[in-house]
């Protein structure tokens, strides 16, 4: 973010309880960070921490732009309003709200325009066929509408307002013909399949040769949706499901949304817990390239009697 010739941006605006925590980077030709405080809140105590080291920006603009903002409130969460103001060694003074700084850092995630690469390239292909696995519309989010210029056939366990085939995802091949679809997308899906190495072979035989899929899941992230909550990935994993023998080959990967992992229960060997990171999200793009050489013999059925549960309908995210 740039303001009167100041550039700066946030690593994180993290809530723990009553407790708020806002780190990053800032730089100023000439000028020297400060201070750092929160405006537009009320506050108990502030621990504030200037020119520390951080390696993302030192090449661009020198070592020690770092910074850290720790406040403890007397309510759990933020005010809306309430804004960060870097104060330099001249006195000049630049803020911006938390809300600004936190979509200025999610801008530059890499996850949402490798989606929109996929979205563009899919309708850009006259009479495309999309298959959306688990595109119910569960949190009031059809992505089959971002689908402008193809026809987007929505898939789910359960039914729903905007699904059109019920059916599971190990079992494509009961409900498609080969090579039916140019694209599959799914999100929020692959860690509720018992077998998602099963559900490949499945993905291949749908697919046309040359079809792409994009595939969103988690590296990082709560249980929910007990007891079908099976899987996190990391973007190394996708290696092990798509592959040659799979017949894919991955064209690009990406992490992003970084996850504090903390321990309910602190103990010697996890004093310095927060300095790890996961990620909640974990997305790949991929090409058929081939048939899969691999088949899955068993089914969910096979292996348990439990369905995944249907759960509440959840409130549509911020836009």
């Amino acid at each position: 973010m740039l303001r009167d010739t100041c550039t700066f941006m946030v690593d994180g605006v993290t809530k723990f309880f009553h407790t708020l925590r806002i780190a990053g980077w800032f730089h100023c030709p000439d000028e020297t960070l400060t201070q750092v405080t929160l405006e537009g809140d009320t506050l108990l105590a502030s621990v504030m921490e200037v020119g520390l080291p951080h390696g993302g920006v030192e090449a661009a603009f020198g070592p020690n732009r770092g910074f850290a903002l720790q406040v403890l409130r007397p309510q759990n969460g933020f005010a809306p309003g309430s804004a960060i103001a870097f104060t330099t060694n001249t006195g000049r003074c630049v803020r911006a709200t938390l809300v600004d700084l936190v979509q200025d850092r999610m801008a530059v995630y890499p996850t949402p325009a490798m989606a929109q690469r996929f979205m563009a390239s899919v309708n850009a292909l006259p009479g495309a066929r999309v298959l959306d696995i688990g595109g119910r519309a569960r949190s009031r989010i059809d992505r089959s509408a971002t689908f402008t210029q193809a026809e987007c056939v929505v898939l789910d366990i359960l039914p729903g307002d905007n699904v059109d085939v019920v059916g599971d995802a190990h079992a494509l091949a009961q409900h498609f013909p080969a090579d039916s679809f140019d694209a599959v997308l799914s999100v929020s899906v692959f860690e509720h399949l018992m077998m998602p190495w099963a559900v490949v072979p499945q993905l291949n035989h749908v697919l046309r040769p040359g079809g792409i899929a994009l595939i969103s899941s988690h590296q990082t992230l709560g249980m929910h949706d007990m007891p079908w909550d099976f899987w996190r990935f990391s973007d190394s994993a996708w290696d092990a499901l798509f592959n040659r023998h799979t017949g894919f080959e991955i064209i690009e990967r990406a992490m992003d949304g970084e996850q504090f992992i903390l321990p309910f229960r602190l103990r010697p060997n996890m004093l310095d817990a927060e300095a790890a990171a996961g990620f909640e999200s974990s997305a790949v793009l991929v090409r058929k390239i081939g048939p899969c050489t691999l088949q899955w013999p068993l089914t969910p059925a096979d292996i348990t009697t439990t369905m995944y549960p249907a759960g509440q309908l959840a409130e549509a995210p911020p836009d």
